[in-house]
């Protein structure tokens, strides 16, 4: 069978390398650093990677899979981050690894633990299945040794492949070993300065400080290269991984592109194969910037799930993650609406469709909820909010109950989703609220469209108001995108908006011709 959808490209890439191999399980990795918590780009690598193993599963059923979400938590932290309790506590600890620093949150052995404590959270309770891999504990138990001792020996030509990289001054100072200094802890105050192949040892002197962050202590001595008394840089870690664990699949972000070309040419020289690779593109915000946790724009976890259903955000990691994709809190009633209309239309069983992918990664009664056709909009629902000026779930609720009737059959999922769009609508919406007037130029196309609307039922069809507007325009030759426009702006206070008759239909014609009423006679 011929599968199109890119998860089953991503499984057969697999399935291939394992046969090849000689395998028979495929292990992915996802990363994660835990300098601070988890993001929506940590919950993204894993989902993307639970969606390609979803179709390894269909595609070679007796082959088992897991994923390994591994932290890298023997890295040095390079700067106490600026949303933290007790940020000066951390202060003279910078530039150790993340492990030997206190946990400013006062709960865990470390700063490491209390990240690596919320990573796990975080993943189980979207219902994630994968394992935990702390980086310090697999250096600490040996089982990076073999590795370890390649990469030693293996250093010269890993220097030449890494130097061509880096600055030339750099250069002759580079290592592939950071030892952690056993005087003052830190992991990139080192510098290697003499290679002992027989004791597999380095030696070594901390001396490289980070102005206005920490000094160096001056300590010259040597360290072996085994069980966690070195730390490789992390070009040379992510290698390090592949060959140890044996990793078959990995997926990283546009911005890791060359290190994924030099961590691959490392593992092969180690004797190791790189795993099958998939390049995602990073998300923009809703003016085109990169997304950045130091700026703030974008959307956090914690906001998505705040105004929106959870399936919705893995409906947006699914699609085309090989493109460039804008989000932000003015996109996210466009993005959820494109997640409803999805899992409405297909409600059908079929394995190779987007919407199959998001169920079976889905948890609880709200996954797949709807059906059919005639779904309601969170925008319809938000912008209903807005011509209502109400926050009242019940007013709202009743408003569709009547005009949008079908909503009863779904009731318990469109009563948390109207929770959502207020939330939303009071914390997004109000306080940046920027109300358009719609002008007087069609003031006389708007007079013919409230008689119109006059002469029609309470609960008439969102089709014949459509038309009603449409013909109110035309017969004035008036170009109905200022048309529309301009009934945007009177109804919502906005230039853009649902359908029109839809909407209508949705607040009711009394409602609307009152609204049309109401700027009509301002202008008499």
């Amino acid at each position: 069978m011929t599968y199109k959808e890119w998860p089953f490209k991503e499984a057969e890439r697999i399935a291939a390398r394992l046969q090849r191999r000689g395998k028979n399980e495929a292990l992915a990795q996802t990363g994660y650093g835990p300098s601070g918590l988890p993001h929506i780009g940590t919950f993204g690598e894993v989902a993307r990677t639970s969606f390609v193993l979803q179709a390894l599963a269909v595609v070679a059923p007796d082959v088992p899979s897991r994923i390994v979400s591994f932290s890298d938590d023997l890295d040095g932290l390079r700067e106490a981050p600026s949303n933290i309790p007790n940020r000066e506590m951390i202060l003279p600890y910078l530039g150790m690894p993340l492990t030997s620093i206190p946990d400013p949150f006062g709960q865990e052995p470390s700063y490491a633990h209390y990240m690596n404590k919320k990573l796990r959270e975080f993943l189980d309770s979207f219902g994630f299945t994968y394992e935990f891999v702390s980086s310090t504990d697999v250096y600490k138990s040996g089982k990076f040794n073999e590795g370890l001792r390649r990469i030693l020996r293996k250093r010269e030509k890993i220097t030449q492949m890494f130097v061509e990289t880096i600055s030339e001054e750099k250069r002759a100072a580079w290592s592939p070993f950071f030892p952690i200094c056993e005087q003052c802890g830190r992991v990139y105050s080192t510098r290697v300065t003499a290679y002992h192949d027989d004791t597999e040892e380095v030696s070594y002197v901390c001396g490289a400080s980070s102005p206005g962050k920490y000094e160096a202590c001056g300590h010259e001595g040597r360290a072996s290269v085994l069980d966690g008394r070195c730390k490789v840089g992390w070009k040379v870690d992510w290698a390090l991984r592949w060959f140890t664990l044996g990793v078959d699949y990995e997926m990283h972000g546009e911005d890791l592109m060359e290190s994924a070309r030099l961590s691959s040419k490392i593992v092969r020289e180690i004797g190791g194969h790189p795993p099958e690779l998939f390049k995602y593109e990073l998300f923009l915000d809703e003016t085109g910037r990169k997304i950045s946790k130091k700026i703030g724009n974008g959307v956090s976890i914690g906001q998505w799930l705040r105004y929106g259903p959870v399936d919705s955000l893995l409906y947006f990691m699914y699609l085309k993650p090989q493109q460039t994709k804008r989000m932000g809190l003015p996109l996210l009633p466009k993005i959820i609406d494109g997640y409803l209309e999805l899992m409405a239309k297909d409600a059908g069983g079929e394995v190779d469709s987007p919407a199959q992918f998001i169920r079976r990664l889905s948890r609880g009664p709200r996954a797949g909820a709807l059906a059919g056709e005639n779904v309601v909009t969170y925008s319809l629902i938000y912008d209903l909010l807005i011509a209502l000026s109400s926050t009242d779930p019940d007013v709202v609720k009743g408003y569709l109950l009547k005009y949008q009737p079908q909503v009863a059959e779904n009731l318990e999922y469109y009563e948390q989703l109207i929770r959502e769009v207020i939330t939303y609508y009071t914390e997004v919406y109000l306080p940046n609220r920027h109300i358009e007037e719609p002008g007087h130029a069609h003031d006389a196309a708007l007079s013919a469209f409230e008689c119109a609307l006059e002469g029609m039922e309470e609960d008439a069809p969102a089709e014949a108001i459509q038309n009603a507007a449409f013909l109110a325009a035309k017969e004035r030759e008036i170009p109905m995108k200022d048309w529309f426009t301009t009934l945007y702006r009177l109804f919502l206070g906005q230039p853009s908006g649902p359908k029109v008759g839809t909407f209508i239909a949705l607040i009711g014609v009394e409602r609307a011709m009152e609204k049309l009423r109401a700027h009509l006679g301002a202008n008499k």
